[in-house]
């Protein structure tokens, strides 16, 4: 009787069962916590405490493998683990659908399964993943509307979806896709008030940002406040390192590096042997930049960045004068890692053009291009003017003069900037070169700077009309988030 009695109350009142379903306890909120600063071996035992089915285990555990698999680029241990996304989403899913957290923690597992896809060449099936999240965080939305976390990637897939070009906004009207990047961004800063998903909030956005955004010191105040927070997350150190390095400031990244939390708790990184090097490139202290980077290739078992370790260990030899030996290193590029990434691929093209040419690089304009990248302003101006631009190939001349442009207007002097950007334009016509396209974005840039958002627009749509360069998506991207923050393509 009574057990016929329990039967009858779990059918007819099954929400008493499902209650605790989503409980954040404060041991899984130590696992969260643990993960996000890649103490991972500390989540793991803190997740060993909870059930094996508790949607936050099966959501942690899975944030674990991504983060292992992203970091390590191991792509037989992705495979190994595939069915894992399946059988998680299911047992969350069977839970209490009148909790905020079941559709959320299903989105998060669909998404850091889409980012571990596209890392290795499966972009159509990771874009069904990003569907399905998209679809899942818009009807938590919905239902829970002051639900935090929600936000943090709703934002983040509205920022990219906002920078989309007008020659891919077909497919996502059929995908059922929508967002721009201000909407994006109000969602973000909503998100980071969450007292538990708010750092990583803040993580995202400013990660996105420097992609795919005009990264001021406004933004990067928000970084250095963001680590600030955090001196003991390498995690927020690696994304402070990566976003100072993307934004020109060889300089912050390196002192960022200086306090970058080491220790056998945390998860070895071994992209920061990369980074070390690029700082060290940008600076011309190549015996420590070749260092870096041969660590990079005795350390990681992965494939990407290997291309663009052998092109730097190239450009290091070359530069300190070894020929010889930097050779060895650029031939060797077609053999190792894979093309995936966008640096991958701009390493294949510039072996391909070797390959083709057997010309080798103009050294004072990769010396420019370096000192640029590091943020060294003045140097690469002096560099750029020990150039004889009438001795050089047109391919050489419209990247002298899309460096100038750039070193120009870095050192305040915008007018000059845009007229050496143009000459690089008129060079770039019907070529396959990034410089054209680069240089109409940095115009682009200027204008809006001074409030001409018309002409503004006009050379933001001229950087994308370029094709089959190797930066079109992340210029197209910039380009386009760049015209929606001014009111167009809202």
């Amino acid at each position: 009787m009574a057990k016929n009695l329990k039967i009858i109350i779990l059918l007819l009142f099954p929400f008493l069962t499902q209650a605790n379903d989503f409980e954040l306890s404060p041991n899984v909120q130590k696992a969260y916590s643990d993960v996000f600063n890649f103490r991972i071996n500390a989540c793991r035992a803190a997740l060993a405490k909870e059930k094996k089915d508790n949607p936050f285990r099966l959501y942690l555990e899975n944030y674990i493998e991504f983060v292992e698999i992203f970091n390590n680029d191991e792509e037989t241990y992705f495979k190994r683990i595939a069915d894992n996304e399946d059988e998680r989403l299911d047992l969350i899913e069977d839970l209490d659908e009148n909790s905020p957290y079941n559709r959320f923690l299903r989105a998060e597992i669909k998404l850091q399964w889409a980012l571990l896809k596209i890392r290795f060449g499966h972009e159509v099936k990771a874009a069904y993943n990003i569907i399905q999240a998209a679809k899942l965080l818009e009807e938590n939305q919905k239902l829970f509307p002051n639900f935090l976390p929600n936000y943090k990637s709703l934002g983040s897939l509205h920022i990219v979806i906002g920078s989309v070009p007008d020659n891919f906004r077909w497919a996502l009207k059929i995908l059922g896709l929508k967002g721009n990047v201000n909407q994006g961004l109000t969602e973000l800063d909503k998100a980071t008030k969450d007292k538990i998903w708010g750092a990583e909030a803040a993580y995202c956005s400013l990660y996105i940002q420097s992609f795919v955004l005009k990264f001021d010191e406004k933004d990067n105040s928000s970084l250095l406040r963001f680590i600030e927070n955090q001196p003991e997350n390498p995690n927020a150190s690696f994304i402070a390192v990566a976003i100072s390095l993307r934004t020109n400031r060889a300089e912050q990244a390196q002192k960022i590096l200086k306090k970058y939390p080491v220790g056998s708790e945390y998860l070895y990184c071994p992209i920061m042997e990369i980074y070390r090097g690029d700082i060290a490139l940008m600076k011309g202290q190549f015996q420590a930049a070749n260092a870096s980077y041969n660590a990079y290739l005795r350390n990681f078992k992965g494939k990407a960045f290997l291309k663009d370790a052998y092109l730097k260990l190239f450009f290091s030899n070359y530069l300190a004068g070894d020929d010889k030996k930097s050779l060895t290193f650029l031939t060797k590029i077609p053999a190792v890692g894979s093309s995936i990434s966008e640096t991958d691929k701009a390493t294949e093209k510039f072996y391909e053009n070797y390959a083709k040419t057997r010309v080798l690089p103009n050294k004072a304009l990769l010396q420019a291009r370096l000192a640029l990248d590091g943020g060294y302003s003045t140097q690469a101006l002096d560099a750029i003017q020990d150039v004889d631009v009438k001795q050089i190939s047109p391919k050489e001349q419209a990247e002298y003069y899309f460096l100038g442009g750039k070193a120009f207007y870095r050192t305040g002097q915008p007018d000059k900037a845009i007229t050496y950007f143009e000459k690089s334009i008129t060079l770039s016509e019907k070529q396959n070169w990034h410089f054209g396209a680069s240089s109409s974005l940095q115009i682009g840039y200027i204008l809006q700077a001074k409030g001409q958002k018309q002409q503004a627009k006009n050379y933001f749509e001229k950087a994308i009309s370029y094709k089959n360069h190797e930066f079109k998506n992340t210029i197209d991207s910039k380009a386009r988030a760049a015209m929606t923050e001014m009111g167009y393509y809202l």
